[in-house]
C-alpha cells in the first residue's frame, strides 16, 4: 500500500525555497548596534581622544614663545658718575618672522584634519566590522535551521527505512547508513549551536560591551546595492577617508615649504632692562642713583643658507611623495572596488541560482525521492544523495546571501557612504 509522505515533511521541504523570506519574531535594528559601537567602541574613543590632542597642538603652534626674564647681580658695584650700579633685571620677547605662527598653526591644524580623517576611517572600519559580524551571528543561526530542518527528514528517513526492514524490503544495513547520517546531522547541529556564544562575543566586543551580554539573532538580511555601481568610484573620491587625510597630507607638505621658506629671514628680539643704581658716594651729580632704562632689538643672522635651501628641498620632496601617494592610493582603491563588486555580483547570482533554479528543483527531487523509497523504487543511498544535495544547497544559498551583504559592507567602507538599506 502506498504511504503518503506527511504534511509537515512537505511543509519542511517548502521552507527552503522560502528560507531567505522567513518572518521573524523580532528584527533587530541594526541603526541599534551602530549607534552602541559608535559610543563605546574602544578603537574610536582612542581616535576621538587623539584627535582633541592634536587639536590642542594647534593652540601651542600660534602662541608666542615665553617672555624671558634676566635677573643680575654684580658682585662688585660698577663705579658710575650717577651711582655705583649694583644689579640689573631685563625682559626680552622673541617675535618670529611675520607669518611663521601662522603657517605653524596652519601645519597643526592639519595634523588636526588627518587625524579627524582617520577617526572617519576608524569609525568605517568598525561600522562595517558590526555589519559582517551582524551576518555572521545571522548566518550561523539559518544554518542552525538548515541543519535542524536536515535532521528531521533524516529522522523521517530512518522511520521509513524502519518500516520496510521490519517489512523485509530493505537491509538492516540501510537503516544504518541512515543512523550514520543521523548522527552526522545533530553532531552538525551541536558545532552551529556552540558557535554562537564566540560570534556573540565577537560582536560584542566590537560594541564596547560585555563578553557575556546576551544578543538576540538577527534575521539574516537581504542586502543589495540601491547605488549605481559606476558611481562608486566617484563617491569613494569625494568620502574616503583614506584620500581625504592623503589630501590633507600634500596640503601640509606644501604649507611646510612655505613655512621652510620663512626660515631665511631673521627672528627678532625686543628687550628692556634697568639697571639698579645707587646714589653717587661724592658730590651730587644730576640723576644720582636714578636707574637707567635700556631698550633693545636683536635678530639671528640666516648666515647658514645651504642649511636653509635643504630643509625647502626636504619640504618639496615630502609633498611630491604625499602627491604620489595619493595618486596610488587612487588605484588602489578603484581595484578593491572593482575586486568587491566582482564578489557581489558573484554572490548575488550564486542566491539567484539557488534560489530560483537549484532549490525548487533538488525540492522536487527530494520529494520525488522520497515517494519512490517508500514505493521501493529507490535506494537509501540514492535518497540520502538527494537529502545531502538539498543540504548542501540550503548551506550554500545562505552564504551566497551572506557573502552579498559582507560584500556591501566592504564596499560601504571603501566608498566612505552608506550603499543599501540595511534596516529593510
Amino acid at each position: 500500500m502506498k504511504r503518503a509522505i506527511p504534511r509537515h515533511i512537505l511543509t519542511l521541504l517548502a521552507l527552503t525555497i522560502l528560507l531567505p523570506h522567513r518572518l521573524f519574531a523580532a528584527s533587530l535594528p541594526l541603526a541599534d548596534y551602530l549607534t552602541e559601537a559608535i559610543e563605546h567602541n574602544e578603537n574610536i574613543q582612542a581616535a576621538k581622544s587623539r584627535v582633541q590632542g592634536i587639536r590642542q597642538k594647534a593652540r601651542q603652534s600660534s602662541s608666542l614663545p615665553d617672555p624671558r626674564m634676566g635677573i643680575e647681580y654684580y658682585l662688585e658695584p660698577v663705579e658710575t658718575r650717577t651711582g655705583p650700579q649694583e644689579a640689573a633685571v631685563s625682559l626680552s620677547q622673541t617675535l618670529p618672522w611675520p607669518g611663521k605662527l601662522s603657517l605653524a598653526e596652519k601645519v597643526a591644524r592639519q595634523d588636526a584634519a588627518m587625524a579627524e580623517a582617520r577617526l572617519a576611517a576608524t569609525r568605517l572600519l568598525v561600522a562595517s566590522r558590526v555589519k559582517q559580524s551582524y551576518v555572521e551571528y545571522a548566518f550561523n543561526t539559518e544554518n542552525q535551521t538548515s541543519f535542524a530542518e536536515s535532521l528531521e527528514l533524516l529522522k523521517y528517513m530512518e522511520n521509513v527505512a524502519r518500516t520496510r526492514y521490519a517489512a523485509g524490503t530493505v537491509d538492516y544495513a540501510n537503516v544504518l547508513k541512515i543512523q550514520i547520517e543521523l548522527a552526522r546531522a545533530e553532531n552538525r547541529l551541536q558545532t552551529s549551536r556552540d558557535q554562537t556564544y564566540s560570534l556573540m562575543v565577537n560582536l560584542n566586543s566590537l560594541l564596547g560591551a560585555d563578553n557575556d551580554r546576551a544578543r538576540p539573532v538577527p534575521p539574516l538580511p537581504d542586502i543589495i546595492l540601491t547605488t549605481a555601481e559606476e558611481h562608486l568610484l566617484e563617491l569613494a573620491r569625494e568620502h574616503n577617508p583614506k584620500l581625504l587625510e592623503a589630501r590633507e597630507s600634500i596640503t601640509k607638505a606644501q604649507l611646510g615649504v612655505d613655512l621652510a621658506q620663512k626660515d631665511f629671514y631673521p627672528d627678532l628680539t625686543l628687550s628692556v632692562k634697568t639697571i639698579f643704581t645707587g646714589n653717587a658716594e661724592f658730590g651730587n651729580p644730576p640723576d644720582s642713583g636714578k636707574d637707567p632704562i635700556i631698550a633693545g632689538i636683536s635678530f639671528n643672522i640666516p648666515l647658514f643658507q645651504d642649511r636653509r635651501h635643504a630643509a625647502v628641498e626636504e619640504k618639496e620632496a615630502m609633498a611630491g611623495a604625499e602627491r604620489t601617494s595619493l595618486n596610488q592610493e587612487v588605484r588602489s582603491l578603484e581595484a578593491d572596488i572593482q575586486q568587491g563588486l566582482f564578489r557581489y555580483r558573484n554572490a548575488t547570482r550564486s542566491r539567484s541560482l539557488y534560489n530560483d533554479t537549484l532549490l525548487p528543483t533538488i525540492h522536487q527531487q527530494v520529494e520525488v525521492a522520497l515517494e519512490a523509497f517508500q514505493n521501493g523504487r529507490l535506494s537509501v543511498q540514492e535518497l540520502l544523495d538527494a537529502e545531502n544535495n538539498l543540504l548542501q544547497f540550503q548551506l550554500a544559498r545562505s552564504r551566497a546571501l551572506a557573502d552579498q551583504a559582507i560584500e556591501v559592507a566592504k564596499l560601504e567602507e571603501l566608498v566612505g557612504a552608506t550603499l543599501a538599506d540595511w534596516q529593510n
